[in-house]
């Protein structure tokens, strides 16, 4: 009962709103909807037992009441603003927003933890070849990653530690047999 009246009120008053009916047709209804509401009231509060609850009954029952009847002329001090859509305008507003700085945040995090696998994975394969290759156990490489969109995952630079005097070959080993950036040998 309450979602027929309630309804009735939104669909008397977004037609009111965009003059769909005149002014007599919105006051008929406008009456129609505190009549429907009153005799409801009356109705429910005679089922209801004799008990504790029965005045909070009342009183909800009133103050129902009271808002059917004052909506209308709220409406016409707000000059055609609805504070309900409003309402439901900025909390939906508030959970878009929300969502998008979530998912943003956990984008950013799923690229930053696919970069760091893939240089520890790229760093580990390529010290392996080169202690193969070399035939040396002195070897680690160090690489960094692009992160920019353009870009995105191509080796910017390699740095090559304890090359045991074989840098410069390993270094060209890597410039032939991959694309990466500049190479750097430090033999220690």
């Amino acid at each position: 009962m309450y979602v027929f009246i309630f309804s009735n009120i939104v669909v008397n008053i977004f037609l009111r709103k965009r003059g769909a009916i005149g002014m007599l047709g919105a006051f008929s209804a406008y009456i129609k909807n505190i009549a429907v509401f009153t005799l409801f009231a009356a109705f429910a509060e005679l089922i209801m037992p004799e008990n504790n609850f029965k005045k909070y009954i009342s009183m909800v029952m009133g103050l129902l009441l009271i808002t059917a009847v004052l909506k209308p002329m709220l409406l016409i001090f707000q000059k055609g603003t609805d504070l309900e859509w409003q309402t439901i305008q900025k909390t939906v507003s508030l959970w878009t927003q929300q969502y998008h700085i979530e998912n943003g945040i956990q984008e950013q995090w799923e690229h930053e933890m696919i970069i760091d696998i893939y240089q520890k994975e790229l760093e580990q394969k390529w010290t392996e070849e080169l202690k193969n290759t070399f035939h040396t156990d002195t070897v680690s490489v160090y690489t960094e990653i692009s992160k920019q969109s353009e870009n995105y995952g191509d080796v910017l630079s390699v740095n090559i530690m304890g090359a045991c005097g074989k840098g410069e070959e390993m270094k060209q080993y890597l410039k032939k047999n991959y694309t990466v950036g500049d190479v750097f040998v430090n033999d220690e």
